[in-house]
């Protein structure tokens, strides 16, 4: 007979091998490989530049488990500074596919300038987690609506189309000379290479300029624009074709010898400099100018200070800006001219930077030209100075926000902007929150506390 003893001695016995075994087959399922999980494949990653309104980015892909995800990361390269974002594709299940990113390059916040680079790189991602990344490519956002062929002298690039290659090589010549003649005139060297985009004419290439007034867009011809630190972009319908060229070739140096980090060149000073870099100023300026002298309608010059946006200024705008200049450099001479772009640049007010190189402000200076020209000085009444900059934060160039969100290849910018009026908020609300639990804990443990009082009185 038995009382089952044996059994639970047996069972016990047993224990340490059912024990080893089990660690023994835990141990070999660790050490038993992996399954390899192959990394997606990236193939032909191609770019269409149909218009200057936009860049469409195209990848074909194939992947070992359903496509998880698709992000094309971009950056637009400028020495002002590298400005990126990402895209994502639009994915479905599957394990193959063609997929495609579209960035919008002209409209609302974003305006990325036609002859400007952009590198970019697809990264995809499956179901099982595998990823790939494709190598970085680099390329410049052309034109798509025609056939282009570039020429390279030294730092200039341009891109021309169409029939013949004058109006390229004239730009060539053109960039690269005006370039020379700012740079010995302000003592500055230009040390990165320019691109320049010739349209042959101002409605070849209006889809690629910058919305502006319609207004303005209908009395005043833009014959060509600066559009980055290192693009010139040229659509000359006015006969005028070197000089335009001269002029905003002359703008990319300028802003090397005069735009600091937290100041910049007025207006005036600029497009004058820009006007003088050109072989003559232009029938139009000069009768704009002489019209504002007789009649003693010229302009207080610290009100130049930003470009007009009135179409009936413009001609004495540009005028005056390079009357001023040009009585700077024959009055003052061209070292003290190149000295006052140096101040700016490491930081003094235009004002002060005239006192410290000519000894006069814009004020100041204004009478000294009217003078120069036959008109009375002006006793205009004194004006506050050299109060304290106030550090701001660096904005984007080119106006590309700094990352694009995945519903939206056209987002808007200033998504960061946003982030600290929302981070303020949320810390006020989690203060204000904790006092009212605070206040709430000890409403309940003063309540608890009376009501124990009561019971020990009542027993």
């Amino acid at each position: 007979m038995s009382d089952g003893s044996g059994l639970s001695l047996r069972a016990s016995r047993r224990m340490p091998l059912l024990i080893a075994l089990l660690v023994a087959a835990a141990v070999a399922l660790a050490a038993w490989p992996a399954p390899v999980r192959a990394a997606p494949q990236a193939d032909a990653p191609t770019v269409v530049m149909a218009d200057p309104a936009s860049i469409t980015f195209r990848v074909r892909v194939r992947t070992d488990a359903d496509l998880a995800s698709a992000t094309l990361n971009y950056k637009v390269l400028s020495p002002d500074g590298n400005i990126g974002g990402s895209l994502r594709a639009e994915v479905s299940p599957g394990r193959s596919a063609d997929l495609s990113a579209q960035l919008t390059t002209n409209g609302g916040d974003r305006y990325i300038p036609v002859g400007s680079r952009i590198t970019y790189a697809w990264e995809i991602v499956d179901r099982n987690g595998a990823a790939v990344t494709t190598p970085e490519q680099t390329g410049v956002f052309l034109d798509g609506r025609y056939q282009w062929r570039s020429q390279t002298v030294g730092k200039v690039t341009t891109y021309g189309y169409g029939g013949d290659d004058i109006p390229a090589n004239l730009a060539l010549e053109a960039t690269a000379a005006a370039i020379g003649d700012i740079e010995v005139l302000l003592g500055v060297q230009l040390s990165y290479p320019v691109r320049v985009v010739v349209w042959r004419s101002s409605a070849d290439g209006k889809a690629a300029q910058q919305p502006r007034s319609a207004t303005f867009d209908s009395q005043v011809v833009t014959g060509g624009s600066r559009v980055s630190a290192d693009v010139l972009h040229i659509y000359d319908s006015l006969g005028a074709f070197v000089d335009v060229t001269r002029h905003e070739a002359g703008h990319l140096v300028t802003k090397v010898a005069g735009d600091g980090p937290f100041t910049k060149i007025p207006a005036w000073l600029d497009e004058g400099t820009a006007v003088y870099a050109q072989r003559a100023p232009g029938a139009g300026y000069v009768n704009g100018l002489q019209q504002a002298i007789r009649t003693d309608q010229t302009l207080r010059l610290r009100n130049l200070g930003a470009a007009t946006n009135q179409p009936e200024r413009v001609d004495l705008f540009y005028g005056q800006s390079w009357a001023t200049v040009k009585f700077m450099i024959d009055t003052y001479g061209q070292s003290k001219f190149a000295a006052v772009f140096r101040e700016v640049k490491a930081g003094s007010p235009i004002d002060e930077a005239l006192l410290q190189v000519i000894g006069v402000d814009q004020d100041g200076l204004y009478n000294a030209w009217r003078a120069s020209v036959g008109l009375k000085p002006i006793d205009f009444p004194p004006v506050p100075r050299f109060a304290p900059a106030t550090a701001q934060a660096t904005q984007p160039p080119l106006r590309i926000p700094t990352s694009v969100s995945a519903a939206d290849a056209g987002g808007a910018a200033g998504g960061g902007a946003a982030a600290q009026p929302a981070e303020a908020a949320d810390g006020g609300g989690s203060a204000v929150t904790g006092i009212a639990v605070a206040l709430a804990a000890l409403i309940v443990a003063g309540g608890l506390g009376a009501f124990g009082l009561r019971l020990a009185r009542r027993r």
